[in-house]
């Protein structure tokens, strides 16, 4: 796992301070943690919302319907800058430390913004004991075995509050499809899409956390083509854990895909965050290579032993019995050196 973290915070974050009216939803898919909030007057324009932070860059998942929406940003005490898209932004590469983010929004009429959430490139300065860390398809942390793709067999195509974490996905539509995530941490969930369900069929896969298999299907009311969908949850002790997805069930046109994986930490900061050679696969126990170390040593220990008793078995029998000479150097004085085991 490389040394870097980004922190998952949703719209409906205590952390998170609404300066204006807002509304705050509830729904069924597309969203992180199915939240979504909104502006409800007009006085947002000199601020909707802001959070305070620790780390090195901020990024707002916001949404707005009307092209070239305007919407302001500021860091820290320096003055709005307003921006000019579809309501999203991504500050600059920012110095390791405290930092504020302040959203400004005006209402336009229908098309009002959606706020869905926000995430933080943590710095050394950024606490991440029992955060989310958002880990996406892409990171190389997560291994792939078998066919996956980059995009789907059938293009989609998402309103403008709709979006994959990243833009990017893992597809299959393959049996026996696998990936491997290991995290530290008290939590995990996978986050995904499932493409062409509406006809019929089911999409199953094996979810194995730390050796114990647990075979799910779609959740109940997953809609077609939408992201955000919470393939998986599962609570578990601190510590290092291994999750194994093996698609058991699905058959194109049908395809899953795997946009992140969020999970809780069990670490304090990203100096102290494991790497993946460091957790072993079933979160507990040794690696292959000190189990091979080890029965390595036992074996030459065996064998030390074995050659001392023969020597010293010899050694015995030559000096009670007459017909066998005393000419080894054991007898001599000039005793070699046995050899010794290294460890």
């Amino acid at each position: 796992m490389a040394q870097t973290a980004t922190l998952f915070i949703d719209d409906q974050d205590s952390q998170v301070r609404y300066l204006c009216d807002s509304l705050h939803q509830h729904v069924a898919g597309s969203y992180y943690n199915n939240t979504w909030s909104t502006i409800q007057s007009d006085n947002c324009k000199n601020g909707w919302f802001d959070y305070t932070f620790y780390g090195t860059g901020i990024h707002v998942a916001a949404s707005i319907a009307t092209p070239g929406a305007s919407y302001s940003v500021k860091i820290d005490d320096e003055e709005f800058v307003p921006q000019f898209g579809n309501g999203a932004y991504d500050s600059p590469t920012l110095s390791d430390g405290k930092h504020t983010i302040t959203y400004a929004s005006e209402s336009t009429g229908k098309s009002l913004p959606s706020f869905d959430y926000l995430t933080v490139n943590a710095g050394s300065s950024t606490p991440l004991q029992g955060r989310t860390l958002a880990v996406d398809d892409t990171d190389n942390s997560i291994i792939y075995s078998g066919s996956w793709k980059n995009s789907p067999a059938v293009p989609l195509a998402f309103d403008y509050s709709t979006s994959l974490y990243r833009n990017t996905t893992h597809w299959s539509s393959t049996v026996g499809d696998s990936l491997q995530f290991k995290f530290e941490g008290t939590s995990i969930s996978v986050f995904g899409i499932a493409s062409n369900i509406s006809s019929g069929g089911n999409i199953t896969a094996t979810y194995t956390l730390d050796g114990v298999a647990q075979v799910q299907s779609l959740p109940q009311g997953t809609l077609d083509s939408l992201p955000m969908v919470n393939l998986f949850h599962a609570d578990v002790q601190p510590g290092a854990h291994t999750l194994i997805i093996n698609l058991t069930d699905i058959q194109a046109p049908r395809a899953l895909g795997i946009d992140l994986i969020a999970y809780n930490a069990s670490f304090n900061s990203i100096s102290s965050q494991p790497t993946a050679s460091s957790s072993s696969a079933n979160g507990s126990g040794l690696k292959m290579g000190p189990k091979v170390g080890i029965a390595l040593g036992v074996i030459a220990g065996v064998a030390l032993l074995a050659s001392l008793f023969v020597l010293l078995g010899r050694r015995y029998i030559r000096n009670r019995n007459p017909k066998f000479p005393l000419s080894d150097s054991l007898e001599s004085g000039t005793k070699k050196s046995l050899p010794h085991s290294t460890w």
